[in-house]
């Protein structure tokens, strides 16, 4: 139910836009001496201005349908993406004077088209998808058993009803849905193992929907996580492949190891400088290692530059808070900048940590876990990640609920990992450094 259609409808839409501003700069900067030649010299400079924008766009998370809705956060969005995009695509042209245009006119007059005509069509895209194109939808579930799920479900949809779906009812039996008095098409009926009577009436349905869809796969797909609560282990036989010997995990542990690597060379002035201030700040250690599990439930140390107070946890381990009041001044930045994670490349280089997966858990709290939250041990099977699925997807866990739903993301990547999604999980989470 997931695809990528309307992400490339989106981009295709923006590529226009950008023409469009195009020739709107040309008509109003040249406005009677336009010609041939006058476009042949601009075509190739800003040929690569709109490269700059699509790219920066994409690592600003632009392409994603989810925040296309009309609101203030998503609006200072595009207004930073598009500041930086102006900026990069200034220093272009100065760059290379070749160009011999004018970029302080044009660029200005280009850059103000087209964030205007750009937001235009945004909110043409989404009113657009938020009022046709919808698919309707039906769910056969239990109540008892399938109310968080498809609550969750629900409230996406309303949410974001630009996702594509209308949610026409929900049914506690086939038998309901069978005598069900709205006479609306469903082009997707979501029925749960729970509710199940038997294949026969289930047959009976098929010639009056068009699509029929298991709930824990819905959830998976409008989601992008898997509902823990629904799956059992059969469901692992069926949708988790051994990660012993895949390509995917030879290629990203040779890959990782490259890039930790040169993220520490290219680091290492700031590493320094981070270091000098740890030490002298309160004079006591620069680095923290902490526990934390890895593949298989193999325990190893996690290398950290020190954020906090010394001595921060005589009371035994305990979630660190948003405002957490142990922090100090130094960890206070350095944490805003993600600096402090850096040295988690180390442990990238000794194979403990992929670049992309879940995140590791410190044993004291991985114990409380797996007592607690179904199928939990299983996030152990692949290597954890410096970043994963699950943490561009979901805020700061710091209870027991939240670890079960960041859970539920890292079941998805387990089943869905690839080098491509590894690759958009990479460019979210320099967004998300860049942009919180």
């Amino acid at each position: 139910m997931r695809n990528g259609i309307r992400t490339v409808l989106l981009l295709l839409g923006d590529i226009i836009m950008l023409f469009g501003a195009f020739l709107i700069m040309l008509r109003l900067a040249f406005p009677e001496s336009l010609s041939r030649e006058v476009i042949d010299s601009h075509l190739l400079p800003f040929l690569i201005v709109f490269v700059i924008w699509l790219f920066v766009f994409f690592l600003f998370n632009l392409y994603e349908t989810e925040l296309i809705k009309p609101t203030i956060p998503n609006l200072k969005m595009i207004g930073l993406a598009s500041m930086i995009a102006i900026a990069a695509s200034t220093i272009l042209f100065y760059i290379i004077p070749s160009f011999s245009i004018q970029p302080k006119t044009n660029l200005a007059i280009f850059s103000v088209v087209f964030v205007l005509i750009f937001i235009t069509w945004r909110r043409i895209f989404y009113n657009i998808f938020a009022r046709y194109f919808q698919k309707n939808i039906a769910f056969i579930i239990d109540q008892n058993k399938d109310s968080r799920s498809v609550g969750e479900i629900k409230n996406y949809i309303a949410t974001y009803p630009q996702s594509g779906f209308y949610v026409l009812g929900t049914y506690s039996s086939l038998h309901e849905f069978m005598n069900k008095k709205d006479t609306t098409p469903v082009d997707t009926l979501i029925v749960s193992k729970n509710s199940l009577e038997g294949t026969k009436n289930l047959t009976s349905i098929y010639n009056n929907v068009k699509n029929i869809l298991d709930l824990t796969y819905a959830y998976e797909n409008i989601l992008g996580k898997i509902p823990v609560d629904s799956i059992d282990e059969i469901w692992f036989l069926h949708n988790v492949e051994s990660t012993s010997s895949t390509s995917h995990d030879t290629v990203t542990y040779l890959l990782d190891k490259l890039v930790a690597f040169v993220v520490l060379i290219i680091t290492f002035p700031i590493l320094v400088i981070v270091a000098l201030l740890i030490g002298v700040g309160d004079r006591g250690p620069i680095f923290y290692t902490q526990n934390r599990v890895g593949k298989g439930g193999k325990i190893f140390k996690l290398y950290k530059f020190r954020s906090m107070v010394v001595q921060s946890e005589l009371n035994g381990a305990v979630w660190a808070g948003k405002n957490d009041n142990r922090i100090t001044s130094i960890g206070k930045i350095i944490r805003k900048l993600h600096i402090d994670e850096i040295p988690q490349m180390i442990n990238i280089l000794k194979g403990e940590l992929a670049l992309v997966g879940p995140r590791p858990e410190r044993p004291e709290f991985v114990h409380q876990l797996e007592n607690t939250i179904p199928h939990y041990p299983l996030r152990h099977i692949i290597r954890p990640g410096f970043t994963g699925w699950a943490q561009i997807k979901y805020r700061y866990a710091n209870t027991i609920e939240d670890s079960k739903e960041k859970f539920e993301y890292d079941l998805y990547y387990i089943k869905n990992r690839n080098i491509f999604m590894d690759l958009g999980i990479i460019l979210r989470t320099i967004q998300i450094i860049f942009t919180h």
